[in-house]
């Protein structure tokens, strides 16, 4: 287990190829900034402007006050906004200031939307929006997907009977999949889900044997990017000591492989989660008041002279696409 350790934290994995690192921040009087990050002791940060669009709302432009971000990072080089209202979405490229905003969904007459979900489907070069709906009409309760295409510029009903019960909304990317934790009811058997963009299939992956029954108030978990697999990060919040899992392979239980404890030293565990990094490194929220990296092949801690005070952080990784995706420039 040491050599499989020592062995995962050292390899170059090749998802960070030609990557850099987006840093967002939610203000608590509900503005949203954009930096990019020149290295990652964060010593140099370049306010990026929002995509100059104005929206039907009440009040200024949503611009304004900036927009909330869908995921853990960019999609081939493009990020999904919510708007501050929650009404509107836009495809934005950084990169080359390109945006698109998605029509209004035209089957949204008596339903109250769960989650939303962005992905890009390599098979067609087409990017797509999924969101997951409650229809309470006639009292009856369905579950209902809906995917939109921006290369058919139009919103489809997708013909899967998937009820599922997500425990965090932010959603994790890699290659063509996203990944979010859910959870069974009313037994509260946690699990993974998978969407595969391109085949528009759900794949669901049980937790690991030896951690299903923990799953209570008084721990809590999530997913990271770690040198480009899927990690679980287990806190528990009475030891303040914390768990961290890969997922070698989709759909297999026994490909979980638990990897680390973090001791006692480490007692952020409700703030692991503005992301992982590549060699071993996760971003995390100091005491609630600073950013620092932990390094799992040290367990040390370096701090960053970032404090957070006043807002919540995510660490985004962005790869530049300068190639156009059917949207417009500003």
């Amino acid at each position: 287990m040491s050599a499989y350790c020592n062995t995962f934290l050292s390899k170059d994995h090749s998802y960070y190829s030609d990557k850099s690192l987006l840093l967002f921040c939610q203000h608590l009087d509900d503005t949203f900034h954009l930096y990019s990050v020149s290295d990652e002791r964060f010593e140099i940060l370049v306010r990026l402007n929002w995509p100059k669009v104005t929206l039907d709302q009440p009040g200024p432009p949503a611009y304004y006050s900036g927009f909330d971000i869908l995921g853990l990072g960019s999609v081939n080089g493009i990020l999904c906004l919510i708007s501050k209202t929650l009404q509107d979405m836009i495809l934005w490229n950084p990169s080359t200031e390109e945006f698109k905003v998605i029509p209004p969904n035209p089957f949204d007459s008596g339903v109250w939307e769960d989650h939303t979900e962005f992905g890009y489907d390599s098979l067609r070069n087409d990017f797509k929006v999924m969101r997951h709906m409650h229809d309470f009409q006639n009292n009856d309760f369905n579950e209902i997907w809906e995917i939109y295409s921006v290369r058919n510029n139009s919103w489809k009903k997708l013909d899967v009977g998937m009820r599922h019960y997500p425990m965090e909304n932010k959603q994790l990317y890699i290659v063509g999949l996203s990944h979010w934790l859910c959870k069974t009811k009313p037994d509260n058997k946690p699990y993974l889900l998978s969407f595969d963009w391109s085949n528009e299939v759900f794949l669901t992956t049980p937790s690991p044997s030896n951690v299903e029954g923990i799953f209570t108030c008084l721990v809590e978990s999530f997913l990271v990017l770690l040198n480009g697999s899927i990690a679980l990060i287990i806190c528990y919040k009475e030891t303040y000591t914390s768990h961290i899992l890969i997922l070698s392979e989709l759909g297999v239980r026994e490909s979980w492989t638990k990897i680390f404890n973090v001791g006692r030293s480490l007692s952020y565990f409700n703030k692991w989660q503005n992301g992982g990094g590549k060699k071993g490194r996760i971003l995390f929220d100091k005491d609630g008041d600073r950013l620092a990296w932990f390094d799992l092949n040290t367990q040390m801690v370096e701090d960053l002279d970032i404090f957070t005070e006043d807002f919540c952080c995510f660490l985004l990784f962005h790869k530049e696409n300068l190639h156009p995706f059917e949207g417009k420039n500003l």
